[in-house]
């Protein structure tokens, strides 16, 4: 009489026994995989400007200052984009000033943004080495 799992192996073939030298290696290999991708993520979104938005003073409707502080390296040129605005978060007012080489790494300035309407906030958009 024939068990189950002979009747199995006569129809579809026997079963192959397991290799655990390749399943380790092929851990190992997918573990380094996804190490080494992200050590790239991490080294892609590595930037040495970073800016801090202070305050903002809505001094008209057609203009606002923005006060933040920027950390760099001292020698190095940054360009900043400024955003003001409004209630419904639509951009009113845009400008990109340029920082150049300064004696302190952490520097603190003051912009102003010129706006069409009147503003409600005024933030540090985005600032990258030139």
């Amino acid at each position: 009489m024939t068990t189950n799992e002979e009747l199995l192996a006569e129809r579809y073939g026997a079963k192959k026994p397991n290799n655990p030298i390749r399943n380790r290696v092929l851990s190992v290999l997918g573990v380094a995989g996804l190490v080494a991708m992200a050590g790239y993520f991490a080294l892609a979104n590595y930037s040495p400007v970073t800016s801090t938005d202070v305050g903002f003073r809505v001094l008209s409707d057609w203009r606002t200052e923005v006060d933040f502080e920027l950390s760099k390296p001292a020698e190095a040129v940054v360009v900043c984009s400024f955003e003001a605005l409004d209630n419904s978060f639509g951009v009113v007012g845009w400008a990109e000033y340029e920082f150049g080489p300064s004696e302190t790494t952490t520097n603190r300035y003051t912009i102003n943004l010129n706006t069409y309407s009147m503003a409600v906030t005024g933030l540090v958009d985005e600032c990258r080495l030139r």
